[in-house]
């Protein structure tokens, strides 16, 4: 078992604490465009992915023709059941009370009015919120465990999957915007939200991976 960090936003961060997200897919990063996949186990109980790209005709001495292939890489799982994962949340410390005692605050935590409140908190001006990326281990609050991986084509994902995904029929990411007809009319919204148009349409081969919430002493 290992212990590794994962990025999470606010909304998916809320749907965690709320129950309703147990599933996550995350981009396989790759050398090679439209390649073939496979998973495996070596003989070390290394678990691989074997990316091989599409093969192309090469001719032989005597003539003939055999299928080369182009490019061929392995990829090492980045989880595997039973690792445990913090989550990195946007979060920031705050003094509070008369005694400026510093307090971890979680921006999932807070309500769109109380964001919007500018004013102070217990004779304290609110803290600037810092990124998920800074967040160090100690001021981790959500852990999981990991269940599954599997691998597979990111427009695959079922109406199932997007809901334990954490998104659902009539999702609307903005105020301004139309609520969604499926779960995964939501997902797909959120996908390109977070990571962009051009990597939606690309359809990238994603880790999927299962967890659940567990309780880890810091």
């Amino acid at each position: 078992m290992k212990m590794k960090p994962i990025l999470f936003s606010t909304k998916m961060v809320q749907a965690i604490l709320e129950g309703r997200k147990s599933m996550t897919r995350r981009v396989i990063r790759q050398k090679y465009d439209n390649a073939n996949i496979e998973w495996f186990t070596n003989k070390y109980g290394t678990r691989l992915v074997y990316m091989q790209n599409d093969c192309l005709p090469e001719k032989m001495p005597n003539g003939t023709t055999r299928q080369k292939l182009r490019a061929c890489e392995e990829i090492k799982w980045p989880y595997k059941p039973g690792d445990i994962l913090w989550v990195r949340e946007t979060w920031r410390e705050q003094p509070v009370g008369e005694d400026d005692h510093i307090e971890i605050q979680y921006k999932a935590d807070f309500t769109k009015e109380e964001l919007g409140c500018y004013g102070r908190r217990g004779g304290h001006a609110p803290g600037k919120w810092k990124s998920s990326r800074f967040m160090p281990r100690s001021a981790a609050r959500i852990f999981l465990k990991v269940k599954e991986v599997r691998v597979e084509r990111l427009w695959e994902i079922s109406e199932e999957d997007a809901t334990t995904e954490g998104l659902y029929c009539g999702y609307q990411p903005t105020e301004t915007s139309s609520r969604a007809v499926t779960a995964k009319q939501a997902f797909m919204w959120i996908w390109q939200r977070i990571n962009g148009y051009e990597r939606w349409l690309s359809n990238p081969w994603v880790w999927v991976i299962e967890f659940e919430r567990c309780e880890v002493t810091q």
